[in-house]
């Protein structure tokens, strides 16, 4: 029949155009399926500091001594805390501090990076940009639906869904349904 040839031709271009997005969301699910053991997009690390005693009278001058001497972007801190009278904070972007005793000038510095390739393809699985890419994501969403229609049906006789293909359907279908059926019990 003709329309299986255009079948088989709109579904081989169209996962053509969706192996890009099928590779970045697979990627992100794996690492997203794991957020209990990691954080997928971002490591985080926490290195000693040793300045000697910080000088200065306010809480203001022993934060920009800190700030010269780590060598942080004065526009990227936030601001600071005088917790103690030995104790100072200076709070950087997303979480990221500099703790340090003042009488001694010994601290830690907390640090997050964001995980290369990985930090990208989590904004874009879990849609953090919204706007536009909802509507991508939308389209994507539809092109798979319309893969695995088109792919069912694209083969006939034995080699076809009324063929073998019912049992790999079945199979497959037995994947989600069998772990519904788990959740619920």
């Amino acid at each position: 029949m003709k329309w299986r040839r255009w079948i088989r031709a709109i579904h081989r271009d169209v996962g053509y155009v969706a192996v890009a997005l099928v590779l970045a969301y697979s990627l992100s699910g794996l690492a997203v399926n794991h957020i209990e053991d990691w954080n997928p997009s971002y490591t985080f690390e926490s290195r000693s500091f040793d300045l000697g005693p910080v000088p200065g009278a306010t809480g203001a001058e022993q934060a920009a001594f800190v700030i010269e001497r780590l060598r942080l972007d004065p526009a990227q801190v936030r601001g600071h805390f005088q917790e103690s009278e030995t104790e100072l904070r200076v709070f950087l972007p997303e979480g990221q501090e500099a703790r340090l005793d003042v009488r001694t000038g010994q601290g830690k510095l907390k640090s997050i990076h964001r995980r290369p390739v990985l930090f990208e393809v989590n904004a874009l699985h879990l849609n953090n940009l919204k706007g536009v890419w909802t509507y991508v994501a939308d389209v994507f969403a539809v092109a798979l639906v319309f893969l695995a229609i088109s792919g069912m049906i694209m083969m006939k006789g034995d080699r076809g869904f009324l063929g073998r293909g019912k049992w790999f359907v079945g199979a497959g279908l037995l994947v989600p349904v069998g772990f519904v059926i788990y959740m619920y019990q």
